[in-house]
């Protein structure tokens, strides 16, 4: 079961306000108190930002998170954490309190900073090496995890492929492109038919979102401290999961790549990774394009072109 009452979607309403946002805000807060009586709650605040999920941190100290309606069932979320606590050294959340029906749960926060582009370039290329190293090892643990090991009964969630990504932004998004950069329209028009063609040797369990704010990083240590935000998990193509990575530079992936498969059993994962990596910037993109808003950062569109003149590079 996932989260379904009416003031979880008001807040996605244009215009809802502060005061859906505190409905919301309650009705959570009730539904924790409810369920787990014997915690003991001194503040709270509800987090928006996530996409697939609603955030009610507790305490400072507790994440409750509540997937949104339609979204990937919490429980998957659980039952593969449960399993990548035994494979892999980092810290991952461990949901102390789960609600019996599934519609939430909770976990300590773990302790760390988000491994923005900004701190991975000031680690010196030790350090670095080092970070990339410790999320190869995740990869590894998470993408060679069997489906039969997972205590999960039902349909496995699949992420999107790239020819889908490719019909919906050619079909919908293409004709706001056209509009709005009608300087990225063609460049984008042209990735897309070749993006659609991409096709993976094989379909492994993905965290789906493996971004900067969901790989936490040790400041103390500069070292690589923990991965969050599951809600995505899902069966997909393994290079979904390196897209993050382009964020600190070619030389980084390059590094990924050669740890994660030194015997090259998949010769496309680098441009795969790449191709997810465009589509992934062009959706951030996209989002700053309704009508309303106008065309967004000339910052954005600058390094969009950027990474569509590279495309053809990694795609020879």
């Amino acid at each position: 079961m996932l989260l379904e009452f009416g003031t979880a979607q008001d807040i996605d309403d244009v215009g809802a306000g502060a005061s859906a946002a505190a409905a919301t805000d309650c009705c959570l807060l009730d539904l924790v108190r409810g369920t787990f009586p014997e915690l003991a709650i001194q503040t709270y605040r509800l987090d928006q930002s996530g996409g697939d999920h609603l955030l009610l941190v507790v305490n400072d100290k507790l994440a409750f998170r509540f997937p949104r309606a339609g979204m990937h069932d919490l429980r998957l979320e659980i039952e593969v954490l449960q399993q990548l606590r035994h494979r892999s050294s980092l810290q991952l959340p461990t949901y102390d309190y789960v609600d019996p029906d599934g519609r939430f749960g909770g976990y300590r926060f773990i302790n760390g900073v988000p491994l923005t582009t900004e701190r991975f370039g000031s680690l010196d290329v030790t350090r670095q090496v080092e970070v990339l190293a410790d999320a190869v090892q995740f990869l590894i643990a998470l993408h060679d995890l069997p489906q039969a090991e997972v205590e999960w009964s039902g349909d496995w969630p699949r992420t999107w492929t790239a020819a889908q990504f490719a019909a919906r932004f050619l079909v919908e998004r293409l004709p706001i492109m056209v509009a709005y950069v009608p300087q990225l329209a063609g460049p984008l028009e042209a990735f897309y038919e070749s993006y659609r063609l991409d096709c993976p040797p094989h379909l492994a369990i993905v965290h789906g979102d493996l971004v900067c704010e969901h790989l936490l990083i040790d400041s103390a240590r500069s070292s690589l401290a923990g991965i969050i935000d599951f809600g995505d998990v899902a069966l997909g193509d393994p290079a979904q999961d390196l897209l993050g990575f382009w964020n600190y530079g070619s030389d980084a992936v390059a590094r990924i790549v050669k740890r994660y498969d030194p015997c090259n059993n998949d010769p496309g994962l680098l441009h795969r990774s790449y191709n997810h990596f465009v589509r992934y910037r062009t959706d951030r993109l996209f989002e700053t394009l309704p009508p309303e808003t106008g065309l967004g950062t000339s910052e954005r569109i600058a390094a969009l072109q950027a990474l569509l003149t590279t495309s053809t590079q990694y795609n020879r």
